[in-house]
């Protein structure tokens, strides 16, 4: 057996790691109220995304195919680690400083994780209804990093949550349809159009400005989604005569990330 046989397996979704992070940051940042309830809840979330990925590449024949085969010493070693240091910080969190509300968004969160397992042993473990499925699972790291730094849930942190789940299961979308169009090339029978990619960031954008006149919200707020229609038209419309450079593709979206981290935090301060 190799030697790195058993050692922790991190997930290698590169993308996954800012739909976490993302909304926990900017939840916290609204919040304004950094403690050691955050810090502890923070690497909760961390353990719990670690212990994600392994526990999908066992449960999903597909997605561990497609990873390589990885030794299944590893994904046991890092899902019960991982998922050990998760239980540990929930409970200490749960019980030392009664956030009871993390017990109850754990829930969701493994209800959401059984949900996408099931869809992915169904069948295309990539779809779309799976992987919007895990983005609203990974995005509800806002409401914990909300209830870390204040301990409770108000109605601006479900705005807060439902926004960052708007615009990075737009994201997901996006990514999803300029891949599906440069394979498209090759097989034009898998060709999509990009209207409905388009469209669909149009209407979450008038959704957002709607937002803004009925709610009361910052304007600051439609600044990132703007730019995310702006993108969708412009990507959508130039694929696939234009090369897909995934690498590109992916820094593209870090750096709309973070620019809506920023509105974000702004429209809400």
């Amino acid at each position: 057996m190799p030697a790195d046989a058993n050692a922790p397996y991190y997930p290698r979704e590169h993308g996954a790691w800012g739909i976490v992070a993302v909304p926990f940051l900017t939840a916290v940042a609204i919040a304004g109220r950094p403690s050691l309830t955050v810090v502890l809840t923070g690497l909760a979330l961390l353990g719990a995304f670690l212990a994600r990925y392994p526990l999908e590449l066992l449960l999903i024949p597909n997605s561990y195919l497609r990873a390589g085969r990885p030794p299944r010493g590893r994904l046991v070693v890092s899902a019960c680690v991982f998922g050990l240091l998760t239980v540990s910080l929930g409970l200490t969190l749960i019980i030392g400083w009664r956030l009871y509300l993390l017990g109850w968004l754990a829930a969701a969160g493994l209800a959401l994780f059984i949900l996408r397992v099931w869809w992915g042993r169904s069948g295309d473990d990539r779809s779309l209804v799976t992987e919007l499925v895990g983005t609203a699972g990974l995005t509800l790291s806002a409401l914990a990093g909300w209830i870390g730094a204040t301990g409770g849930l108000t109605p601006e942190a479900f705005w807060v949550w439902g926004l960052n789940a708007l615009f990075f299961g737009s994201g997901v979308l996006y990514v999803k349809s300029r891949i599906q169009t440069r394979r498209a090339v090759r097989r034009p029978e898998d060709n999509r159009s990009g209207r409905f990619v388009v469209a669909f960031h149009f209407l979450i954008l008038v959704f957002v400005v709607s937002l803004v006149f009925a709610r009361g919200f910052s304007p600051l707020v439609v600044v990132p989604f703007f730019l995310a229609a702006v993108r969708a038209a412009r990507g959508m419309k130039s694929a696939p005569e234009v090369p897909l450079a995934l690498r590109h593709l992916g820094w593209s979206e870090v750096a709309l990330s973070l620019v809506f981290a920023v509105f974000l935090t702004a429209a809400f301060r």
